[in-house]
């Protein structure tokens, strides 16, 4: 299960990766077909439209997902029966990406990602760990 897990992270990574390099070396490919290929490529591996975010794009280079290709350490957690959560921590600790999975009709899917930002100083929850959630 864990490493049915991380394959499908790691194939959702890889192929967002090579779209978004693709939409940021080629205009005309990011105006015309970026946005059906990305529709195709979410509805395989993602749930739930109202968590699109085609307009956060920002087509960067390296992409968005390139630290996963160097994580120190794959980790999953169960977080419920049907949640589990699956981090690629990187080095230094900011590059690390997590997702959280979801299994619905039988199919894994993911339905969001996050990335770390630092260790917490509030008083409330001070040394805890801090995650920015993502729309995929």
């Amino acid at each position: 299960m864990e490493q049915q897990l991380i394959t499908l992270c790691k194939t959702f990574a890889h192929k967002a990766d090579e779209l978004e390099i693709k939409a940021f070396n080629n205009p005309d490919y990011r105006e015309n077909g970026f946005v059906s290929d990305f529709n195709e490529l979410f509805d395989s591996f993602c749930y739930g439209k109202q968590n699109r975010t085609v307009s956060g794009l920002n087509f960067r280079n390296p992409p968005r997902y390139e630290n996963i290709k160097s994580a120190v350490k794959e980790e999953v957690i169960q977080r419920s029966v049907k949640q589990y959560q699956i981090t690629f921590e990187g080095l230094p600790k900011f590059r690390s990406i997590r997702f959280i999975a979801e299994k619905k009709s039988g199919d894994w899917r993911l339905i969001r990602f996050e990335t770390y930002i630092g260790i917490s100083n509030h008083p409330k929850d001070k040394g805890e760990e801090l995650w920015r959630r993502n729309k995929l």
